[in-house]
């Protein structure tokens, strides 16, 4: 599961920086798993320059070490087929094999939280897809696409489909698609769902929070429900660019929260902009490994927060590189359909997170070993703009992804 993970996480960081870009200052919050799962499935269908658009943005090749496109692409130059397996068709079973061993790990069940991610695709049912696609796409993924009648009924059509992801996320996620999304023209939806509901390891009681001013800016602030903790916890301090990073596990150490820290509000916005130039995922990989981090008693103020943020993802997706796939006349999806008209004709991502004295919840339609070394009480006051992730664990996949600006 390793090398998806890689994946998912670089394309994370890359979607966040690009989201930043129209979002200067304001709240950011989103699933890149989720975003990333429903864009393979598509993949999965996808040929020629469509396919390689999409490897590349999601760095796919990272996962396999080749270029190449979806499962169903047939060696070129015309050569007869040998026994062994073609490179491109190699990559692209270590694509979908990671993503169904990730989804049945995140599917599993289990009492101490609640976790479940669910995809589905809606396409216009005069558009048949091929057996082979669907084939894959419930091996892979287990979701098969859902013929409905875009033509004649978008709006009973757009329905069914906020209907499916309200269920999906227990009700967190409600009207993704607004009135008049969808119309007669609207041939293929792509649809993801994520939800996850969790308690802290170290809970925070509720006695303990009381209002405090949060700076927006360094001029700026705002009243917030402050929650304190004194505990163990696993920190690091980044003395070059000054900020501090602590992981706070959920029950059963299967997943955590990250927050990174500003040390202060050093620039004319948020404090963040020094470190978000220079965030990569190997950086963060790097700043997030046990090893690196030191356990430490701290006194922990973390603000209550309540994020639901909602993006049209097509233009960002296309600014980054795929391209082809949103186009009527580039889109190569013959791996999915006969019709060679087929293309994707939006792409909308709704999340939401709260975060309380219990724990998190969030949604999306997305033991440690320590070093031995005692340090004084140290102190992690959230009380100004901060990112913050929750991952998966054992794949060290990011599942949500956020900024908060303004509580």
């Amino acid at each position: 599961m390793e090398p998806l993970s890689v994946s998912t996480n670089s394309f994370t960081l890359d979607l966040y920086k690009k989201l930043n870009e129209t979002s200067k200052g304001q709240n950011i919050f989103f699933s890149p798993w989720s975003i990333a799962t429903a864009l393979a499935m598509v993949y999965l269908g996808a040929k020629g320059d469509t396919a390689t658009q999409m490897a590349e943005v999601l760095h796919f090749n990272q996962t396999a070490g080749q270029e190449g496109s979806s499962e169903t692409t047939r060696p070129s130059l015309g050569k007869p087929k040998k026994r062994k397996m073609h490179p491109e068709h190699k990559q692209a079973e270590n694509i979908h094999s990671g993503f169904r061993e990730l989804l049945s790990a995140i599917n599993k069940p289990r009492s101490t939280y609640l976790l479940k991610s669910a995809n589905r695709l809606y396409e216009e049912k005069t558009y048949p897809l091929l057996p082979k696609f669907l084939q894959l796409i419930t091996s892979y993924y287990n979701a098969k696409p859902q013929a409905v009648n875009f033509k004649t009924a978008a709006e009973q059509a757009r329905a069914l489909i906020n209907s499916w992801v309200e269920n999906e996320t227990e009700r967190k996620i409600q009207d993704l698609l607004p009135a008049g999304s969808l119309n007669s023209r609207t041939v293929l939806v792509l649809v993801n769902a994520i939800y996850f509901k969790g308690n802290w390891e170290k809970k925070f009681l509720e006695k303990n929070t009381s209002e405090t001013p949060f700076r927006l800016s360094k001029t700026k602030t705002k009243p917030v429900q402050m929650m304190f903790l004194r505990d163990t916890f696993l920190i690091l301090h980044e003395s070059t660019m000054k900020f501090k990073i602590i992981e706070l596990p959920y029950v059963e150490n299967e997943l955590s929260m990250f927050v990174l820290l500003p040390d202060d509000i050093n620039d004319n916005t948020t404090g963040l902009e020094l470190v978000e130039r220079e965030l990569t995922y190997e950086k963060l990989a790097e700043w997030t490994k046990s090893a690196n981090m030191m356990k430490a008693e701290v006194d922990l103020y973390l603000p209550k927060l309540k994020l639901e943020e909602n993006y049209d993802l097509k233009s960002t997706l296309s600014s980054m590189g795929i391209r082809n796939a949103f186009d009527p006349v580039q889109a190569d999806f013959t791996g999915m359909s006969v019709n060679k008209d087929i293309f994707i004709s939006k792409i909308i991502h709704k999340a939401f997170v709260e975060v309380s004295e219990e724990g998190t919840e969030a949604a999306a339609a997305t033991g440690v070993v320590v070093l031995r070394s005692k340090a004084p009480t140290m102190t992690f006051k959230a009380d100004h703009p901060f990112l913050f992730f929750i991952r998966h664990n054992k794949s060290q996949t990011i599942l949500f992804f956020g900024r908060l600006c303004s509580p």
